[in-house]
């Protein structure tokens, strides 16, 4: 797979994970692609450390607000830290040919109070690559990534074929046979215990044929 689909593909799985759409998708990919064609993996993690460190640090600056205890600590260490994450955006963003470095330090302009805030915005989305990384998942630019893909080949629709017409059989088979217990129940403890068992068997291969169609 190359690294554009697997950047979108990880975009895609990015937003299922977060519940919500990114606000800069086509920006994040851009740092993604940066971070692959570079390798500048370690100035990426310093990034999305310092994003999620900064998002979690407004929220409880909003949520305690101004004047309150331990206030003027957190503004102290949320400025710094929105220094250094400004930083390591823009040593990342100078690998970039000029006119793309130019438009994303536009974008996203510390000293500007709009830019300032799709900066801020910019950051949320990087935060949430941290929420990945820190739930176990490998990122796009790791050997060990894998992309999901909601795309099915043709090849796979005639692999999966036959699975569907053993599965539609056993369903209609399971059916008839419900069908036939209540019309002509079995008089003997023998005969329930083998209708039990035909029953069991035709689910058995029901289940079976979900689990292979998935895998």
């Amino acid at each position: 797979m190359s690294d554009c689909l697997k950047i979108k593909s990880f975009i895609e799985e990015l937003e299922v994970f977060a519940e919500q759409k990114l606000n800069y998708p086509a920006e994040i990919a851009e740092l993604l692609q940066i971070v692959i064609d570079t390798g500048m993996t370690k100035e990426f993690d310093d990034l999305i450390f310092q994003a999620k460190f900064l998002v979690r640090t407004r929220e409880i600056m909003k949520r305690i607000g101004p004047g309150t205890d331990g206030f003027e600590k957190l503004s102290s260490e949320f400025q710094s830290s929105v220094k250094d994450a400004d930083r390591i955006f823009n040593i990342i963003v100078e690998r970039t040919p000029l006119s793309s470095a130019r438009k994303l330090t536009n974008t996203f302009n510390i000293a500007e109070t709009e830019s300032f805030n799709r900066l801020m915005k910019l950051f949320f989305d990087l935060s949430w690559i941290k929420n990945w990384q820190i739930d176990g998942k490998s990122l796009p630019y790791e050997t060990n990534f894998t992309a999901k893909s909601g795309h099915h080949t043709k090849a796979d629709e005639e692999k999966s074929e036959p699975l569907i017409r053993i599965q539609k059989s056993a369903i209609s088979i399971a059916i008839l046979f419900i069908l036939l217990l209540f019309i002509d129940p079995p008089v003997t403890v023998t005969g329930w215990i083998l209708s039990l068992g035909i029953a069991v068997f035709l689910v058995y291969i029901i289940v079976q044929v979900v689990v292979l169609k998935r895998t």
